[in-house]
């Protein structure tokens, strides 16, 4: 990539802009990255192997940030004191510390401080170097998880908080903190924020630490702790407010209270989290969970009672009163349906007779005969290739039941 300045004044002037993360020409995401940089000013041409740049993920416009645009002002100053036309420069060994953390001696790269628009610019803080991301693999949140004293909690698709409980009780946490993923998978915190915590969390962390990336902006992490900029919630959540939402429908259009056990499915909720990795322990808690809050948490004779009130004498079918909670949910969902053309109501709900399947594989004691059973329905049922791809299974299973529930929740209001 090559920038071309007439004059030195002109690269000034260029040099006084301050680039944002929105690229000027389609508004799009722009985020760090490496590039081959040759750079002209007047007759100068300078070289840069490795320079960090902006680049915008929607068009592909690269600028140049701060700090590079600094390294570039230096080496032009370099070649003309040392009167060259041409210069060609390669990326030190050259590491700075800041003043946080420097007993566990993380890998960072202090040029993502100076070069991410708005990290440096902090007013919060008063020592430097607060907001420079730190990356790690994303199994240090898998080590925590299985760890009493912490608490990870991930509430959107790529953003969360990890604490540690205050043992004395005195407090709910010792230091809570946010983290983030980046669109690499890998897991970011602040350097400032890390300083917080203990030197055993932080010891441990350092076993999961490698080297940036640069990419942060194109995250939910970025975007909320700099802009302000809300994350959506995960999905998992989405399924549990439009499961209440269609209640709350029922229950002020036919003033039938067709929820169950609330306080139980309230607790239940509370091990409703997006896997980190997806082990078996991580996705049964999540399935056993949707179970008992999806199917168990439904009032059973009171939608007995909704049915009878949504269906005449003669539209009921004549074995009802056995119906469970699955069954009773599609006759409403086909009657709210009514006046939608080609919905394929078989479709939208077999995610909740696959999540049955899925809890009672996972945790009952099934023979070899009923295991494979059950495994070729649910593979079939989400069109997966293989069981042991239990991410993909996953996945494909709760963007179906966010699909049904979010039919269940618009076509009874």
């Amino acid at each position: 990539m090559e920038f071309a300045f007439a004059s030195y004044d002109e690269f000034l002037e260029e040099y006084k802009i301050y680039r944002l993360d929105e690229c000027r020409k389609c508004k799009g995401r722009c985020e760090l990255v490496e590039n081959d940089i040759t750079c002209i000013i007047e007759n100068r041409s300078l070289h840069f192997n490795t320079l960090l740049v902006l680049r915008c993920k929607k068009c592909g416009a690269i600028y140049l940030p701060e700090y590079s645009k600094q390294m570039i002002n230096y080496a032009y100053k370099t070649a003309v004191k040392k009167n060259q036309i041409i210069g060609v420069f390669h990326s030190k060994e050259y590491k700075k510390k800041f003043d946080y953390c420097k007993d566990t001696d993380f890998d960072y790269d202090y040029k993502d401080y100076y070069n991410i628009p708005g990290l440096r610019y902090d007013d919060e803080h008063s020592v430097e170097g607060f907001l420079t991301p730190v990356y790690f693999e994303k199994g240090a949140l898998v080590y925590f998880l299985a760890v009493p004293e912490y608490e990870v909690q991930i509430f959107s698709d790529s953003y969360g908080y990890f604490a540690h409980k205050d043992s004395s009780g005195m407090y709910q946490y010792d230091w809570n903190v946010p983290f983030g993923f980046n669109t690499n998978g890998k897991l970011v915190m602040w350097l400032g924020d890390i300083s917080y915590m203990d030197d055993k969390t932080r010891a441990i962390l350092k076993g999961f630490n490698v080297s940036s990336d640069h990419l942060l902006i194109d995250s939910e992490f970025y975007q909320a702790q700099m802009k302000c900029i809300f994350s959506e919630p995960i999905t998992e959540y989405k399924i549990l407010l439009n499961k209440k939402t269609f209640i709350a429908n029922i229950n002020e259009k036919y003033s039938i209270d067709i929820s169950h056990l609330t306080d139980e499915c309230q607790q239940q909720e509370k091990k409703v989290k997006r896997p980190v990795v997806y082990s078996e322990t991580e996705v049964t808690e999540v399935i056993n969970a949707y179970d008992k809050i999806l199917i168990e948490g439904f009032d059973v004779s009171k939608m007995k009672e909704l049915y009878e009130v949504m269906y005449s004498s003669n539209e009921r079918d004549k074995s009802y009163t056995s119906w469970k909670s699955i069954k009773l949910i599609e006759a409403i969902l086909n009657k709210l349906a009514i006046s939608i053309h080609n919905m394929d109501i078989a479709s939208v709900m077999s995610p909740l007779y696959v999540l049955h399947d899925y809890r009672n594989l996972l945790d009952h004691l099934l023979s070899i005969d009923k295991i494979s059973e059950k495994k070729e329905h649910i593979i079939n049922t989400l069109g997966v290739q293989n069981f042991d791809d239990q991410k993909t299974i996953y996945n494909e299973e709760i963007k179906r039941l966010n699909i049904l529930f979010n039919y269940l929740a618009i076509l009874s209001r």
